[in-house]
């Protein structure tokens, strides 16, 4: 059985204790959050000595407290750190379109990132290289193969998204830009390149 919360003791942490009554009070001098402590069954003396206690008696009373509880939310927990793991893992697929030559207008739709962050994360990664418009290999056998290859990758994984495919894409070309790989694959639509 999964537990809902998992309680942790402060024991003899003054500067968690006050961390914690600091919290206390501000919960207190909300009103949703009185209520929710008297509903739980929180005396009402305590609530107002706390509301008009000075930082120095909260910083005493921390001192000489022993029996705090923290309950930690395991699911909140799990739901966080993998949140931190999708935004590594976006931000290091981020890194590597702009390493190898995707454009401002691909990163910009693909990653939601704005003209600044595109601006600031190409100076840090490729420094102030201008790149111009990547033209299509000009083998049509090549570009035979790598419009093969993205129908394969699109069928296979329709689940998948538009940058996994393009990631897809361009580890099996390596030797080309993003962008050209990107113009190849584009050569027969009707809407200009730009749109994606």
């Amino acid at each position: 059985m999964r537990l809902k919360n998992i309680p942790v003791f402060i024991n003899s942490n003054q500067h968690l204790n006050f961390i914690v009554l600091s919290e206390l009070v501000k919960l207190i001098d909300t009103e949703t959050g009185f209520h929710q402590l008297l509903e739980i069954g929180c005396d009402a003396e305590l609530i107002d000595q706390l509301r008009h206690r000075s930082v120095r008696d909260l910083l005493s009373l921390a001192a000489r407290t022993r029996g705090f509880v923290v309950n930690i939310s395991p699911a909140e927990l799990l739901l966080q750190l993998n949140g931190i793991d999708r935004q590594r893992r976006d931000d290091e697929m981020c890194e590597y379109f702009v390493l190898h030559g995707a454009s401002r207008q691909m990163i910009a739709k693909l990653f939601k990132r704005s003209a600044e962050e595109i601006r600031k994360l190409r100076e840090v990664l490729i420094g102030s290289v201008s790149v111009g418009r990547a033209s299509m290999p000009k083998d049509i056998r090549v570009r035979d193969a790598i419009h093969d290859a993205w129908h394969q990758i699109t069928q296979n994984n329709s689940e998948d998204s538009l940058r996994n495919w393009i990631y897809e894409l361009h580890q099996k070309f390596p030797e080309y830009s993003i962008e050209s790989l990107h113009s190849t694959i584009r050569e027969f639509d009707e809407l200009p390149a730009e749109n994606l």
